[in-house]
């Protein structure tokens, strides 16, 4: 099967997940998380409409987003970051999607302050880690709530959202209450939000189970081998 094949098809479980979901008449944004994808099939996805990506490691993003300044490619990170590698992705990520501590947050805050272009605040994505699983970055959500005015006080980082990567399941029923959960969580912390008109992405779902992720509330779903087919190789920082 092509990449326009696969992404037809992509884009139909998407619009027939929305539509069954009680959060119907959202917009949802396909992201390509493209870790370990040629850059061939990036900006072919690309001119198929697929104008959001995710790269999980710094050393790919600095790789791929110089070859595709042709095009309307959005970057994000959505990997952990380490904060040696904040300066060098900064001029390429449009968000960063995987900010989980207060000291993160303030070490992207002061480096954004001192690039050569300035930038003023930098869209970041909360990482939620709702099974509170060790090998999986993120906060618990009790303490994304108790932290979550600390955050807002750091300006130079503007919370746009959420994201998630609950406990995988082979039974797709099981990860329904993890994406309910985040949907609550989301719309309690956009009320506390101080432009709640910026907090806007719930990122959660994947190639295996974006279609729970949709009806339970996901706006923005992270689609990989789905979309691309198989990595070629994994890459490791």
């Amino acid at each position: 099967m092509s990449l326009s094949e696969r992404l037809k098809s992509i884009r139909k479980r998407v619009e027939q997940a929305a539509q069954r979901s009680k959060f119907a008449g959202q917009n949802i944004t396909i992201l390509g998380a493209s870790k370990g994808q040629s850059i061939n099939s990036i900006r072919q996805a690309a001119e198929y409409g697929i104008l959001d990506m995710g790269e999980n490691y710094a050393q790919e993003l600095l790789k791929k987003a110089p070859l595709c300044l042709d095009t309307d490619i959005k970057w994000h990170f959505i990997g952990r970051l380490q904060a040696n590698k904040i300066k060098l992705i900064l001029p390429y990520a449009a968000s960063i999607a995987s900010l989980d501590s207060l000291e993160l947050g303030e070490k992207i805050a002061r480096v954004a302050s001192q690039l050569d272009t300035p930038r003023a605040s930098v869209p970041v994505l909360l990482q939620v880690n709702l099974g509170s699983e060790r090998q999986k970055a993120g906060l618990p959500p009790s303490v994304i709530e108790e932290l979550f005015d600390k955050f807002q006080d750091n300006s130079g980082i503007l919370l746009a959202g959420l994201m998630t990567l609950p406990p995988a399941h082979k039974d797709l029923e099981k990860m329904r209450p993890y994406f309910s959960e985040m949907k609550k969580l989301f719309d309690r912390l956009r009320q506390r939000h101080k432009k709640p008109e910026y907090f806007k992405v719930l990122s959660m779902g994947m190639s295996h189970d974006f279609e729970v992720a949709i009806e339970e509330g996901a706006n923005c779903v992270r689609i990989g081998e789905a979309l691309f087919g198989p990595r070629p190789k994994e890459i490791e920082e």
